[in-house]
């Protein structure tokens, strides 16, 4: 059994509100992107955009970027931000990170990208509260999930099986049930909800998916 959480990844304002507003109908927990222009293609909204709408669920922030620190200065004094993740590959130091996370009372995950190994991340077990695998390199929504991230899921499941694990990119309708066959806990779903004709229903059918129903 696994939970969706719609994941919003844009450039534009009014997109930003728009897909905010439609995720807030269906789910209590999102997903929001931060790109920085170098570990992204592209630079995202940031946090003035985050603080300038709000948000009546609980948001996760999903940092991509090579120094989190200064997005989480910002970030960690929104009530509504719950959870910040931030990439094993940034340049800040991890334990100065970690702390300035838990330490503004959110909940704090690391994310692998896909040629990281997922060794990588054992050091950190014990002090983060869940973690990420990215299916594909970090950057535009829409693209497909690698492969190996099934057996990923299950290599980390082996090292720590209480360790929640989240998968973003590429999750849908036909990802969704192997995913959590593997083992996923939390799977981020941007392009398959939100370019469906009709995103309601098609959260609630790739819900039901996670869900096992």
């Amino acid at each position: 059994m696994a939970i969706i959480i719609p994941g919003i990844n844009t450039t534009e304002e009014a997109e930003y509100e728009k897909k905010l507003r439609m995720a807030e109908h269906v789910a209590s927990l999102i997903q929001i992107d931060i790109g920085d222009g170098r570990f992204t293609p592209k630079e995202t909204l940031g946090a003035p955009t985050i603080k300038k709408f709000g948000s009546s669920k609980d948001l996760e922030i999903q940092l991509m970027v090579f120094h989190p620190l200064p997005y989480i200065v910002e970030l960690a004094k929104l009530p509504f931000v719950a959870r910040i993740l931030f990439p094993l590959e940034s340049e800040d130091d991890f334990e100065e990170v970690i702390y300035k996370i838990k330490s503004s009372g959110k909940i704090v995950g690391i994310s692998l990208n896909p040629e990281t190994p997922v060794g990588a991340l054992a050091p950190y077990f014990e002090k983060i509260d869940y973690m990420q695998f990215l299916a594909n390199n970090p950057g535009p929504s829409g693209q497909k999930l690698k492969e190996e991230t099934y057996d990923r899921i299950r290599d980390i499941k082996k090292m720590d099986s209480s360790l929640p694990v989240e998968v973003d990119i590429g999750v849908n309708f036909e990802t969704t049930p192997k995913l959590v066959e593997a083992g996923a806990d939390l799977l981020v779903s941007t392009s398959a909800i939100y370019n469906a004709p009709d995103f309601y229903v098609a959260y609630e059918k790739l819900a039901k998916l996670a869900a096992g129903t």
